[in-house]
């Protein structure tokens, strides 16, 4: 599988999370560390394996840069959501807004442009090559937190 369609994958999969992201839900906590543990994986492997296979292209150095800049503003509110006391709904809710916002409009980019350039500039093997990095290392990691 192409390393694209594997982050495609996950962003689905967080998409379907932020269904149930809102305050009124009873589930609100376990989904919560559940989106954190998608967003946070998600960022890794493309902060580790996908980014750095297009630094090497020039014209891509800035849009890298920002996605691992978005990445760590994600991972910085996704922080404030959890720090967050119960009884402070209203600022719990701006951060959970935020959040949305943010990620859709992260999502988006890569969809919109990141993605589509990056398989312009690598071919299918080089794309499958990383999609199969990504899987040998989340196997890897699993492996690692089930020892």
């Amino acid at each position: 599988m192409k390393a694209t369609d594997r982050l495609l994958t996950d962003h689905r999969l967080i998409r379907k999370l932020l269904e149930g992201f809102h305050l009124e839900n009873p589930r609100f906590s376990e989904i919560t560390k559940t989106l954190w543990r998608a967003v946070i994986g998600h960022a890794w492997f493309e902060d580790v394996i996908f980014l750095p296979a297009l630094k090497m292209e020039r014209s891509l150095a800035r849009i890298t840069q920002q996605m691992a800049q978005e990445h760590k503003d994600i991972e910085a509110i996704l922080g404030l959501v959890q720090e967050a006391s119960p009884g402070h709904r209203q600022e719990l809710e701006g951060y959970v807004l935020q959040l949305r916002v943010i990620l859709d409009t992260h999502f988006k980019k890569e969809e919109d442009a990141i993605f589509p350039l990056t398989e312009k500039i690598l071919d299918s093997e080089g794309l499958n090559r990383l999609g199969e990095e990504m899987e040998r290392r989340k196997l890897e990691i699993r492996n690692i937190l089930q020892a």
